[in-house]
């Protein structure tokens, strides 16, 4: 297991949500695919980071699961 300290894990987590928005053509079409409110994708790139709960709708997403599991975002 890679271990990061604060700052660095702050980097990944921003990269990883930026590369699942990237694969998705978008945060409006993110929203789409995860059946939220794009505020609340909006909230998630302000943060730098997705929620738990937010990973965990990407992993059930068939087109989403297999590039972007839970503990990767």
């Amino acid at each position: 297991m890679l271990h990061y300290n604060k700052d660095e894990l702050k980097i990944v987590q921003k990269d990883r949500l930026d590369e699942l928005i990237t694969f998705t053509s978008g945060y409006t079409f993110l929203a789409k695919m995860l059946d939220v409110h794009v505020s609340t994708v909006q909230g998630w790139i302000l943060r730098g980071r997705i929620s738990k709960a937010g990973a965990k709708l990407v992993e059930k997403n068939n087109s989403l699961n297999k590039k972007f599991k839970a503990d990767y975002l």
